[in-house]
């Protein structure tokens, strides 16, 4: 029998019309939060609905782009009104990249920056309020690249990192309301198959890595974050051994990187 652990909460999880925030979307609703998903494509954002009411989640949908302020204020008010509270806040949608900057152009540098971190901060201000009513949760989706620095994806690593560092100033600000503030650092997970990334100029390219992780997997460790309240959870053996080894010696990992652009590693190993 499914555990019903977060009946009668209301999640709102951003970029959920397929991949990690479908399934964290599932698994919250499955384990009996009322889910509100987003994305800006209206037809994919209408199967994921559709999916989740024939799995009989509880499930309403509004589709906005997360870079924009005026949407995501209207999207936080939508989601707090449909059910009268909001508990849980998980600020998903992203924009990955490959491609070394000189070769991106300022288009390329504004959208990852707006979708990345603003698209983070704006529902995040706007939810505010209401998960401090609620001593709601506000999770971010981050990356090992929000613990280690990689060649090839500068801005997607400055965006990352920027929020742990928007994240612990939160848990710091609303410490005395009782909101609780988390960050996943997301290591190599099974994508969807037609996933792009960002590549030159801006150019979209096609996403192949290794899958260390799957979706699902993905989504109970956000559940189990946000149940056990915790600051931060770092996923993959990989992520755990690159948070480790960054922890151990900076200098040693500064090398194996230079290292392994020097011989074209990733291309040797598979990381395309």
């Amino acid at each position: 029998m499914q555990n019903k652990d977060f009946s009668g909460k209301v999640a709102l999880i951003t970029g959920s019309s397929k991949g990690i925030g479908l399934e964290i979307a599932r698994e919250l609703g499955r384990r009996g939060a009322m889910i509100v998903l987003n994305a800006r494509g209206k037809e994919q954002l209408e199967s994921a609905h559709n999916k989740l009411v024939m799995e009989r989640c509880e499930v309403t949908s509004i589709p906005a782009d997360v870079s924009s302020p005026d949407e995501c204020k209207e999207m936080i008010t939508f989601a707090a009104n449909k059910w009268g509270r909001l508990d849980i806040i998980i600020n998903n949608a992203g924009i990955s990249m490959r491609s070394n900057m000189e070769d991106l152009n300022a288009e390329s540098c504004q959208k990852i920056v707006d979708i990345n971190l603003l698209g983070c901060i704006y529902p995040t201000l706007y939810s505010i309020p209401e998960i401090k009513k609620s001593r709601g949760s506000i999770v971010f989706i981050s990356s090992i690249a929000g613990i280690i620095s990689l060649p090839t994806a500068t801005l997607y690593c400055a965006t990352k990192k920027g929020l742990v560092g928007l994240a612990d100033s939160l848990r710091f600000e609303l410490a005395s309301d009782k909101v609780h503030t988390g960050v996943v650092f997301v290591g190599f997970t099974e994508n969807d198959p037609d996933k792009k990334v960002l590549g030159p100029g801006a150019v979209t390219v096609p996403h192949k890595r290794p899958n260390h992780m799957s979706r699902k997997e993905v989504a109970k460790e956000v559940a189990k974050l946000i149940k056990k309240r915790k600051n931060r959870v770092v996923l993959t053996p990989l992520g755990k051994f690159v948070s480790f080894a960054t922890w151990i010696s900076p200098k040693l990992v500064e090398k194996t990187i230079i290292a392994g652009r020097k011989y074209n590693l990733d291309n040797r190993l598979g990381i395309h």
